[in-house]
């Protein structure tokens, strides 16, 4: 059994999925025995899709941080072609509203956008590519709502 300093949790706004190197990780496909440690270092939460950085140990050196975000590249340096055009090509308007994803309940926020996946934070959901996926279950955009 693996003791709370072996296992991660995620630190993310409503999500705090444990990984527990017990059980691995199903739908990563990491199986059972691998440590946190040794994750790939782009292994994602299956949960929120948030990174490694996202996660503290339950217990031990770490464990009390509590300010973590999903991460956001703003470096136009690192931005692919893609995600450059759109930060700027994006329209200053109104707080724009979030969609939340029918299939897992990921929630996609314009601030923060998709830069792993080309979508530049500050992209408007109309801005969002048509052949954009969910990053957590790969649902296309017919499958978001506007969040309430």
């Amino acid at each position: 059994m693996a003791r709370p300093e072996d296992m991660w949790q995620c630190q993310t706004v409503n999500c705090g999925y444990i990984y527990n190197p017990d059980k691995g990780d199903r739908k990563g496909k990491i199986p059972k025995g691998v440590k946190f440690e040794d994750l790939p270092d782009d292994w994602r939460c299956p949960i929120c899709g948030g990174t490694k950085k996202c996660f503290r140990p339950l217990a031990g050196p770490g464990s009390t941080k509590a300010d973590c975000e999903l991460p956001v590249e703003t470096d136009s340096a690192k931005l692919t072609a893609g995600a450059e055009t759109a930060k700027l090509e994006r329209k200053e308007t109104n707080p724009m509203k979030k969609y939340v994803c029918d299939v897992c309940g990921y929630v996609y926020d314009p601030a923060v956008g998709d830069p792993d996946n080309d979508v530049a934070p500050g992209t408007a959901w109309e801005d969002v590519p048509a052949d954009w996926t969910c990053p957590v279950c790969g649902a296309d955009k017919d499958s978001f709502s506007p969040e309430e």
